[in-house]
């Protein structure tokens, strides 16, 4: 899409040094537009009830902004705007008291990204918080409902992922500029993302992955969503901080329940003990948000892919959460190898069971059995 007239202005603000959200609303609120308080003169401007020291900051900074140089360079960035005079602009965040008056994007976003939710978690996720990640995030993302999160390794890129191999929506929230991807193990993902998703940062062209950025871009990662999922997530993670958010803007909160032995997932469990709504399949987030039509589809789904015969109900029911090797299958179930080997590529294929690394296999996050 090409730049609107008004988005100069915008970004002419936004790149006005020590003028953070707070600071550029209260002026916005003196204007009916951007452009008339980018336009308005300085004797002007300095008669308003306003710290005048600001005031005269704010007059020199716009002298020596060159707002079309800072558009043309959004353009290199192969990146576009969206600003709150905006229809694209996201309509959960637009709610919100601190909401960023302008974003940087790469992709595009779409009318149904008014259902979201996050997926957030541990940077170093276990094998069973990264299958219920993906799993998840897949599943939702069949049915409509477009996946959050903040393209970071571990849980965040499972969820991404799985929205992706589903041929869902995925959208990043990153704290660094649009130019950056960060980490940068995670370039190609971006590039799928933007293929068929969004990218978006509040953050300036060229800025840095300061450890300072990131809570700030938790708040959007949590107000451009209808509820939070914790997949995976110790006593002290960013993803805690992104419930904290979630509480403060009146999201749903989400978490996936935890061995009690794991360090990974104590926070899961602590957010529970607190009431956060225990997720152990697709339904209970469905539930709890009200989204009857895509919990429809999910149970013909779930209808579809249930054990065909008694060699998978037998292997099935052999699985849990925790991997399990196939040498103790077969000893459990006294099949041949050949058989719980073929059997159990059958229910991977079908979604009901997971390889959770050599020769072991776990059962998929919603396929709970008969």
């Amino acid at each position: 899409m090409p730049p609107q007239p008004h988005q100069p202005y915008w970004l002419g603000l936004h790149l006005v040094p020590n003028f953070g959200v707070v600071r550029i609303s209260q002026l916005l609120a003196h204007f009916d537009s951007a452009e008339a308080l980018w336009r308005e003169p300085d004797a002007s401007l300095l008669r308003l009830n306003f710290p005048q020291a600001l005031l005269r900051q704010f007059c020199e900074a716009r002298r020596s902004i060159d707002i079309q140089g800072a558009m043309e360079a959004v353009e290199r960035a192969g990146a576009s705007l969206v600003t709150l005079e905006d229809e694209a602009y996201p309509a959960l965040l637009r709610e919100l008291p601190d909401r960023p008056p302008l974003l940087y994007l790469r992709g595009r976003l779409q009318a149904e990204d008014d259902k979201c939710l996050a997926i957030v978690g541990t940077r170093k996720a276990s094998q069973y918080g990264w299958n219920i990640a993906n799993q998840l995030a897949s599943q939702l993302a069949s049915g409509g409902i477009t996946i959050v999160s903040g393209l970071a390794q571990g849980i965040d890129t499972a969820a991404h992922q799985g929205a992706l191999a589903a041929a869902g929506r995925t959208i990043a929230l990153v704290g660094t500029g649009i130019d950056r991807i960060y980490p940068r193990e995670n370039t190609d993902l971006a590039d799928e993302i933007i293929e068929s998703g969004a990218i978006i940062s509040e953050m300036p062209l060229g800025a840095m992955p300061l450890a300072k950025n990131f809570p700030q871009r938790n708040r959007l990662i949590s107000g451009m969503s209808l509820g939070v999922l914790v997949a995976e997530a110790p006593s002290r993670s960013g993803a805690l901080n992104t419930v904290s958010h979630a509480l403060d803007q009146g999201r749903e909160v989400f978490a996936v329940p935890h061995n009690v032995f794991s360090l990974s997932g104590r926070g899961c469990n602590q957010l529970i003990q607190e009431g956060a709504k225990l997720v152990a399949g697709v339904d209970d987030i469905l539930d709890e948000l009200n989204i009857s039509h895509i919990q429809a589809q999910t149970k013909i789904e779930t209808e579809r892919l249930q054990p065909a015969n008694s060699a998978e109900t037998a292997i099935l029911a052999q699985l849990s959460a925790d991997p399990i090797h196939v040498d103790v299958i077969v000893r459990q179930t006294r099949m041949p190898t050949a058989t719980v080997s073929s059997t159990l590529t059958m229910l991977e294929l079908k979604g009901l069971a997971l390889s959770a690394g050599p020769m072991q296999y776990c059962r998929a996050p919603d396929s709970r059995g008969n």
